[in-house]
């Protein structure tokens, strides 16, 4: 599997970011960042080798991994087996540990991690924050450098009219974590998959905004009885070729099933 590894400096930020041919060709790369001796993010296990040799220079005292997604986590358990420190949450490790299951374009994407075993080397990745934020997954959560304003805001971002989302997803959740992303005050934000985002607060406002008026439309949709189909073309603009490729996995009509599936919790 050809892969590839980029470094590029953002002062006193280190983006590594990585793509593999095939992800290249679908418009996909993902992103790890060095900031303050710590990388934040591993990347996918294609990139295994070329990380290795990237974290020989850079040499991060820890890791701090923002949700167990394999183009996030993938290379945490050989990390960890090498014993490099990490930080992860309780919900996160038990993911890595089980090895889960991912359909065949994710393992040709980004490939299937193996399993966490043995014990983790914890550390204390101060003065960073890791800040709770889930609804892209249960266990997602975001990085804030307050001394500078930087926040590494993992998939929690992603741009702001982002209407394909995956099946397990919860849009309401994804609100209140943008909100609390935003009294961060951050000045600036690396996201995973964007890398910087000019005017943070106001690009995570924005998708707040969107987010909340899209979900409206889709419940009053629902209220009305409009079947599902309907619903996708008429407030999302139709279905996208994602959904194909995923497998459903990823997909406009996931919008409309994660807000009928959520909206009473």
């Amino acid at each position: 599997m050809s892969a590839v590894l980029e470094l590029s400096q953002h002062d006193d930020v280190v983006r590594l970011r990585m793509w593999t041919r095939r992800s290249a060709a679908v418009g996909y790369d993902v992103s790890a960042y060095l900031v303050r001796g710590i990388l934040v993010d591993t990347g996918f296990r294609h990139v295994t080798r070329d990380l290795r040799a990237a974290l020989t220079t850079l040499r991060p005292r820890g890791v701090i991994v923002t949700h167990w997604h394999e183009d996030h986590a993938g290379n945490a358990p050989a990390l960890a087996m090498s014993g490099v420190a990490m930080w992860l949450a309780g919900h996160t490790e038990r993911k890595l540990r089980e090895r889960q299951q991912v359909k065949l374009y994710r393992h040709i994407v980004w490939g299937r991690p193996d399993a966490l075993r043995g014990a983790v080397t914890p550390f204390d990745p101060a003065p960073l924050q890791v800040v709770a934020t889930p609804g892209h997954s249960v266990d997602h959560h975001v990085v804030f450098d307050a001394g500078t304003g930087t926040l590494f805001s993992g998939d929690l971002w992603l741009g702001i009219r982002v209407k394909v989302v995956g099946a397990s997803e919860n849009p309401y959740e994804i609100v209140k974590s943008l909100s609390r992303a935003i009294a961060l005050e951050p000045h600036r934000m690396f996201d995973a998959h964007r890398g910087l985002v000019a005017d943070p607060v106001t690009a995570l406002a924005a998708k707040r905004s969107w987010l909340q008026d899209n979900i409206g439309a889709v419940e009053r949709e629902l209220d009305a009885g409009t079947r599902e189909r309907e619903i996708v073309k008429r407030v999302l603009g139709g279905e996208e070729r994602t959904a194909i490729f995923s497998e459903g996995e990823y997909s406009r009509r996931n919008f409309v099933r994660t807000v009928a599936a959520n909206r009473s919790r």
